[in-house]
């Protein structure tokens, strides 16, 4: 008899931040300029509407400045600021680097963060990394660039290069809570566990509110085989969130590999009941019924993930084995073509006994 591998999906959450940070102005921004005053005028005005979130008004007011003076390197850095927060990542890209050539006292380093941010939320990654490394090899105090650095290292695959930038922001700002536990994410992907869950930790005791690091610890404990620490750290994450579907997907899975499958299910559908399209939560309550030999409701459940999402191969997987022991052998061999299609390598030794 084939042993049966069905595959259960879980989801750590690594924690990484994508949002945009707000762009404020040069807080000792508002100059004077002796002997030309409608440019002074018109940039504090700028910085006046750019604080009130005026950014139409702050935009015309920092292009009279320019236009007074046309090598005003605040007024191009704050234009850029405004253009951020107006998502015209472009423009401000442009700004920011005029900001960086106009700057005759090369003080105006933090124009080179503005920029990486920028060029991030743009896409423009390698552009990104490099303002970054900029902010660094010019002495900037500011631990969110080699943070946001160390973060595109890590979604590249280049864990060591992210390690060495998480360790920069942490010097930089030792009671930074999100590099802790994205340092900790790091470590996780080296396999240096006992780091990994120390870092998630840390960051726990700098910021006791950040549920994503229990989720965090969870999914490590859950790798060790120890299910019992993981439940538990899955439920410290829902008792600070109460609507975090991923951890009741997570404690549900902890809870399918201690073989409480009724236990299991019900996080699973706490999952769907806070979000209703989670289809690898239904999966997931089918491979569980799937152990209860409940097989025509399995079935439903894998039909629900492939209605929702088509191109979910895993689900394909799952309702053909559900289907072969219902003896629709053939139905289940057309399932698993579709898996391996879909990507699902597995699915190849599923195929071969649909040829025979």
């Amino acid at each position: 008899m084939r042993k049966k591998y069905l595959i259960l999906l879980l989801f750590s959450n690594l924690f990484l931040s994508f949002s945009v940070q707000g762009q404020n102005p040069d807080e000792d921004s508002t100059l004077v300029i002796v002997g030309n005053q409608d440019a002074e005028l018109a940039y504090n005005k700028g910085i006046e509407n750019f604080q009130k979130k005026n950014y139409p008004e702050a935009l015309a007011n920092f292009n009279e400045a320019i236009q007074h003076k046309p090598t005003f390197a605040k007024a191009y850095y704050n234009r850029g600021n405004v253009k951020t927060a107006m998502k015209d990542y472009t423009g401000a890209i442009e700004d920011y680097s005029l900001a960086i050539q106009n700057d005759s006292t090369g003080t105006l380093i933090k124009a080179y963060y503005s920029r990486a941010r920028a060029r991030h939320m743009k896409g423009d990654i390698p552009g990104a990394i490099v303002d970054y490394q900029m902010c660094i090899d010019k002495g900037l105090n500011e631990a969110k660039a080699p943070y946001y650095m160390g973060m595109l290292k890590f979604l590249d695959g280049d864990y060591e290069g992210a390690l060495e930038a998480y360790n920069k922001a942490i010097a930089m700002n030792p009671k930074y809570a999100y590099a802790y536990n994205d340092r900790g994410s790091t470590y996780r992907k080296l396999e240096k566990f006992d780091l990994s869950i120390a870092d998630y930790k840390r960051a726990i005791q700098l910021n006791p509110k950040l549920y994503f690091a229990y989720n965090n610890i969870g999914s490590i404990y859950r790798k060790q085989k120890k299910y019992d620490e993981a439940i538990s750290s899955y439920t410290m994450a829902i008792n600070i969130k109460s609507d975090y579907y991923i951890a009741y997907n997570n404690r549900g899975s902890a809870k399918f590999d201690k073989k409480d499958y009724d236990g299991a299910i019900a996080d699973f559908r706490q999952a769907i009941k806070l979000k209703d399209d989670y289809y690898y939560a239904y999966n997931n309550i089918g491979t569980a019924l799937m152990k209860q030999k409940k097989y025509n409701e399995a079935l439903e459940e894998f039909n629900k993930a492939i209605q929702i999402n088509d191109k979910y191969g895993v689900a394909y997987l799952n309702r053909g084995i559900a289907k072969e022991e219902l003896r629709k052998f053939d139905e289940g061999c057309v399932d698993w073509e579709k898996a391996k299609e879909l990507g699902v390598k597995i699915a190849a030794n599923y195929i071969q006994e649909c040829k025979k």
